[in-house]
């Protein structure tokens, strides 16, 4: 019983967003330079998760005021609420996000100096701990002061396809990570802005300033609505251009039932705990595929060679 509130602390259902972009990026370093390092790839997906892990810890801490004045907690908004449940002590989450940097600060160092990949990732791990800490904990506290949702969309796309990019090809000039990215981004900004809504009013409360408080629901209604839009069509365009692989390309449209079935449901405007869950289900959903789909196609797209 005692590992249930470090579970839920760790809010692993959201986890998934960070593994897909990482391994998106990897598989396209595979697949323009013909090498690929499991201990790598395993080593900086235990960095990212380590991140994860640490990112969550402190916004529990950060955000104690509003998760105390939420009524509407749920597995993608609200915090994980073992703080002021009673559940765990702050202490011992600030213990263990110290813990979590340090350890991948230290895994950084091993995967340069000893799996020999480049030291420009320090770079990206630096982003994340910036990100981690900073989205959250003062003195930068960018999710209390605006833009939260948009330091969300450069990390959980570009910093981590790039960050999987990296650790397996190191400093090559290509267009591929930045345009397999582009529709991540806009699903994972749509998504964070989806999880905002059923906390507005305890958000409100503590002065931290979420896109939904700054503009209105309405208005972000329709902008997680053209974030969605412009996932898909940014798959388009790259793939019309050949910017991007033709299998990858295919598979990564295969979302398009669901961005249907997404803008149906903010088209019906019901809004309510129900609405906001299905929301929060598809986009993290959509969010999933347009890293998973196009590294299937690539993989593909490699062995078809």
């Amino acid at each position: 019983m005692t590992c249930l509130p470090w579970l839920r602390a760790a809010r692993l259902q959201l986890h998934t967003i960070g593994i897909t972009p990482l391994l998106l990026g990897s598989v396209a370093a595979w697949h323009e330079q013909g090498s690929f390092e499991w201990m790598r790839l395993l080593t900086a997906g235990t960095i990212g998760f380590l991140l994860h892990l640490a990112t969550a810890f402190f916004n529990d801490v950060a955000d104690i005021r509003t998760d105390a004045a939420n009524g509407s907690r749920s597995l993608f908004s609200g915090g994980s609420g073992v703080i002021v449940e009673g559940l765990l002590r702050r202490s011992a989450l600030e213990a263990a996000a110290i813990r979590a940097v340090l350890v991948a600060i230290f895994l950084t160092y091993i995967l340069v100096a000893f799996l020999q990949a480049h030291w420009g990732v320090f770079l990206l791990v630096g982003w994340g701990l910036m990100a981690g800490i900073g989205y959250s904990l003062p003195p930068l506290k960018i999710a209390y002061r605006g833009g939260g949702e948009l330091l969300v969309l450069a990390t959980y796309s570009f910093a981590l396809v790039w960050f999987g990019y990296f650790v397996q090809a190191g400093p090559v000039h290509s267009q591929l990570p930045w345009v397999l990215s582009l529709p991540i981004g806009f699903a994972v900004f749509a998504m964070i802005t989806v999880t905002q809504f059923p906390d507005k009013e305890a958000d409100r409360q503590a002065k931290k300033r979420s896109l939904v408080i700054l503009i209105g629901e309405s208005r972000s209604l329709r902008l997680v609505a053209g974030a969605i839009f412009l996932s898909v069509l940014s798959v388009l365009v790259a793939l019309l251009t050949g910017a991007v692989p033709l299998l990858a390309g295919v598979l990564s449209l295969l979302c398009l039932p669901l961005v249907y079935s997404i803008l149906r449901i903010i088209k019906q405007n019901e809004r309510g705990p129900n609405m906001y869950a299905k929301l929060c289900q598809g986009t993290l959903l959509l969010t999933l595929w347009l890293g998973l789909g196009p590294a299937c196609g690539l993989i593909l797209e490699y062995w078809s060679r």
